[in-house]
């Protein structure tokens, strides 16, 4: 089911609400709901019955002052899914407006979430705020990334004025496995500074949560021998109790992409339950 949420009569704002189900080890989508230019394309099956895949669309490509967009998604007892995007999302220079961006994503018994959005670009000017919230049953599984990017490095555009403020949460019932912040102001030495992102203008941090237990720290090992250490980026995999966290700093978005890239197919497996299988918008 399809409905309209109403239109705000003050700022304009984008909003998705989506409900995935599993009908006897079926994925399917339930309740929809959407506001503004933000939609999912039909469900994909690639994998068979689950998890289905879904592309979430954003057609502006960005955000500037002022605008809200927000996606909330309910994966309920048994559901599987794999949500991307096709398109980075980009947030534009300001006069002075903050845009904000704000992803709930909650997990219910036995659920199964791969959180796999293409990057956010950070333009010079911009004054932005994004917040992504994982809610995990204690029988959940999620595995999801953040990727953004200061300035337009390709073109020789730094960030060089004004504010970026991230925050990305996972909770297992009322346990924090991550509470992440990071506020960077355009032009700030944290972009340059070794105890920040030491000059690179990528970053990209993949986080999983295995349902059962499952060895983190041999995943650790794995993927500290099999991800690339050569080249300018930088990366660092460490367990963090229940939940495996990999931080990569690069100097371009394509190679920070693939290793993540990388990381989730070796992943997938122990986490998820399921082979590798890229989701073929990636290829397009």
């Amino acid at each position: 089911m399809s409905q309209a949420l109403p239109t705000p009569s003050t700022s304009w704002r984008a909003r998705l609400e989506l409900e995935v189900l599993s009908d006897n080890g079926r994925a399917r989508l339930g309740m929809r709901r959407h506001e503004g230019p933000l939609r999912i394309q039909r469900p994909f099956y690639p994998e068979g019955d689950a998890p289905l895949h879904l592309y979430l669309l954003h057609p502006p490509g960005g955000l500037v002052g002022g605008d809200e967009l927000e996606i909330d998604v309910a994966l309920r007892s048994g559901a599987r899914a794999l949500i991307t995007t096709p398109a980075a999302q980009k947030l534009y220079r300001s006069a002075g407006k903050t845009s904000s961006q704000r992803v709930r994503l909650v997990l219910e018994r036995d659920a199964r979430l791969e959180w796999l959005p293409a990057e956010t670009i950070v333009f010079d000017s911009a004054h932005s705020v994004v917040r992504t919230r994982v809610e995990l049953h204690e029988t959940a599984a999620f595995m999801g990334w953040d990727i953004g990017c200061f300035g337009r490095p390709a073109s020789g555009q730094r960030f060089e004025r004004g504010h970026f403020r991230q925050e990305f949460e996972i909770w297992r019932g009322t346990e924090p496995l991550v509470i992440e912040r990071s506020a960077v102001t355009g032009g700030s030495p944290l972009l340059e500074e070794a105890f920040g992102y030491a000059g690179l203008p990528v970053y990209g941090n993949l986080y999983a949560a295995p349902s059962a237990e499952v060895q983190l720290p041999r995943l650790v090992a794995l993927l500290r021998d099999e991800l690339p250490q050569d080249g300018p980026q930088r990366l660092a995999v460490t367990a963090l109790g229940q939940l495996l966290v990999l931080r990569v700093l690069g100097t371009g978005v394509e190679r920070v992409r693939a290793i993540l890239v990388q990381a989730w197919q070796r992943l997938r497996p122990e986490v998820i339950g399921q082979k590798p299988h890229a989701p073929r918008i990636w290829s397009t």
